[in-house]
């Protein structure tokens, strides 16, 4: 691969425009502030460890995903367009960025369930590119469900990168920041190297190299 723009959806910018503005009217509107739930995460903070699976139910640990080389952890849910329409680029990503750093997909609380709530704001918010593309379905009840839920996530958008499925407290969820599609480089000390609020595979190769510079 030559660069970034292989991994970037032609339209990636008016998407995200797109998605953001849908976000932030609801969140103007909506009776929960989503600031409570977004956590951004700082540079140089440790990780908190969390219990996460595999999409079989095999227990693991978050803090294993980077005991033995930095790791690029990056949230998504089926409900939530943005990693419906981005994370697929994780699979380049992890093939072209394999020398520095193990590139994983972590699988959080849905985003926009279906006749529940909204995790980040507290109300419903049945999105509609959801209901334009008919993915209608609600939380998961128990960690069975939210592996399954990952086993179709990972085959309907094809990934090839590792995926991995956090535990029904969301502690992995909130120990990256709280975010529906947060892109986090921790290093082998357990320590953020790096945080994007939105996965943008347009500068994750920047945002590795200069994570990893020191």
């Amino acid at each position: 691969m030559s660069g970034a723009d292989e991994w970037m959806p032609a339209d990636h910018d008016e998407f995200v425009d797109r998605e953001m503005a849908e976000a932030e009217w609801h969140i103007e509107n909506a009776t929960l502030d989503v600031s409570r739930f977004m956590r951004p995460v700082s540079v140089g903070a440790v990780i908190g460890d969390a219990d996460v699976f595999t999409p079989d139910g095999e227990p693991s640990t978050l803090s294993a995903l980077w005991a033995r080389r930095p790791a690029l952890i990056i949230g998504g849910s089926l409900t939530c367009p943005p990693s419906r329409r981005l994370n697929p680029a994780t699979t380049a990503i992890a093939a072209h960025l394999a020398d520095r750093v193990r590139v994983i997909v972590l699988y959080v609380v849905d985003a926009h369930p279906d006749g529940d709530l909204c995790p980040y704001t507290g109300t419903t918010w049945p999105h509609q590119t959801n209901q334009a593309e008919k993915i209608l379905i609600r939380q998961p009840r128990d960690q069975a469900e939210r592996c399954r839920r990952a086993r179709e996530y990972r085959d309907l958008l094809r990934l090839r990168a590792e995926v991995v499925v956090d535990n029904m407290d969301n502690t992995a969820w909130a120990a990256l920041g709280r975010s529906p599609n947060a892109a986090v480089l921790v290093d082998t000390d357990g320590r953020c190297r790096a945080w994007q609020d939105w996965f943008r595979p347009d500068r994750i190769e920047a945002l590795v190299a200069a994570g990893l510079a020191d």
